[in-house]
């Protein structure tokens, strides 16, 4: 398991010494984006990096509207409850409409982006499936020494491959500090509340200080068994994060620092649960050549669970202490009309609704290139093993791999056909849920409107 555990961190430095190798010559142009900014990496704020190519549309004082209309085969769509529950295949026929804005001014940005979303099943008409994705972000930087960055995210949804921060005009979330959304759970309402600033203020030209901080929560609807009964094996969670970090420039491409940070998350399952896993680390961000940047952090966590463990009229407190390395990376590489994204990282965690607090493993990748005028494809895979570490979870695991990608097409510059495939394989050990494996198919005719707000 230590093997897999290291094998993110090994693929994201052995494809930055391959593409160091492509963008050697190049270095001298750009001093990329390690010279522009001392701040810590946005990736440990809770931020994955940009899938982007040159020939995307730039995100600059734009009006974003338009829907995505399409259908999609999952050969276990239909979830049956009961005593012994099961799956069965299904398709289904959707629309998600989506708008969106970003506003430039002289001392920063706002974005606004709101995607909402309905499916009908051909099997079972009364199995609609919904979502709401929200999300605004602000920027503001009133002089070249403060800076502020805050994002606000919610989802409402019973999709279960639905997740909180899939929207127009920002980056997906992730980090340390991001959304546990690796498995595909039965179908039931899930609410997401993703929260987090970050404050930066420089010192000098070459060095910051800074303070992030976070909130979510997470809660499940309850199932419904063959009697008409209610039942809910899910696992809900509010988790505060928060950090403070120094950074270093310590040359055009590189800088360096340290940060400490502390999640603490309470869930609340079946039995109530809290784990405070405080964390000191050092990170390195290297600019390697104008097109990519890679940042790497290690360092120890310690996890303190507390659980009350109830023996007839007896309850008792439970402690429960553990030490964890945390570490990561990740890489971003773009050139022309390829892009490139790479991160793998150990922490502890919110269950994701599955377990109470975890151990997790994640490793993942999605490249995106244009290979003509109007195709374009993408590839991505995930990986994530997550390991209960409460009294009453110990010993369980949930695992999961994600692979899929596809071609798109663009009939014209705002209108493009998107076939996407996608298997996910999941396991499990001591959980009352069937984790289930799954085969999508999804073909979709795309519509996006931009229109320029002006200067």
């Amino acid at each position: 398991m230590k093997f897999y555990s290291m094998s993110a961190v090994i693929l994201c430095l052995g494809m930055a010494t391959l593409v160091y190798a492509q963008d050697t010559q190049d270095t001298q142009e750009a001093q990329g984006p390690v010279a522009a900014e001392s701040a810590g990496p946005a990736y440990l704020g809770g931020e994955a990096p940009a899938l982007a190519i040159d020939t995307d549309v730039e995100v600059r004082n734009l009006l974003v509207a338009g829907f995505s209309l399409g259908g999609v085969y999952d050969n276990k769509g239909l979830y049956h409850s009961g005593v012994s529950p099961y799956y069965s295949s299904d398709m289904r026929y959707f629309v998600e409409p989506d708008i969106g804005f970003q506003r430039t001014f002289s001392t920063g940005t706002c974005t606004v982006s709101y995607t909402p979303g309905v499916s009908i099943s051909q099997h079972d008409p009364s199995d609609d499936q919904y979502s709401n994705n929200l999300a605004g972000e602000v920027n503001w930087k009133p002089n070249n020494y403060f800076m502020l960055h805050a994002r606000q995210d919610y989802s409402l949804t019973n999709n279960p491959f639905e997740s909180v921060g899939r929207v127009d005009l920002l980056p997906g979330l992730g980090g340390p500090f991001g959304p546990n959304y690796d498995g595909v759970l039965p179908e039931t309402r899930r609410t997401s509340l993703v929260s987090s600033v970050d404050l930066t203020y420089r010192l000098a030209e070459h060095s910051a200080v800074g303070l992030t901080g976070g909130f979510q929560k997470y809660s499940y609807d309850s199932l419904k068994t063959s009697t008409g009964a209610s039942y809910n094996p899910f696992v809900g969670s509010k988790v505060i994060n928060g950090s403070a970090f120094f950074s270093q420039q310590v040359t055009p491409s590189v800088s360096a620092g340290v940060q400490f940070a502390y999640t603490d998350i309470y869930s609340t399952g079946a039995e109530v649960e809290r784990t405070q896993a405080p964390a000191p680390m050092g990170f390195v961000r290297l600019n390697l050549g104008p097109h990519t940047v890679v940042t790497f952090y290690a360092g120890p966590q310690y996890a303190r669970t507390r659980q009350v463990v109830t023996i007839g009229p007896i309850s008792v407190a439970v402690y429960l202490h553990h030490w964890y390395p945390t570490y990561g990376g990740t890489l971003a590489w773009a050139k022309g009309r390829q892009a490139l994204n790479v991160d793998g990282m150990q922490r502890v965690s919110n269950g994701g609704g599955v377990l109470d607090a975890v151990k997790a493993v994640d490793a993942g990748a999605a490249y995106r290139a244009r290979f003509t005028q109007r195709l374009l494809g993408e590839v991505r895979g995930n990986w994530s093993d997550e390991r209960g570490i409460g009294y009453f979870t110990t010993g369980s695991y949930f695992r999961s791999l994600w692979l899929g990608g596809g071609p798109i097409y663009e009939l014209k510059r705002s209108l493009s056909l998107h076939l996407d495939v996608a298997y996910v394989h999941q396991s499990e050990s001591g959980l009352a849920l069937i984790a289930g494996n799954h085969m999508l198919i999804q073909g979709s005719l795309d519509y996006h409107f931009h229109k320029s707000l002006g200067e």
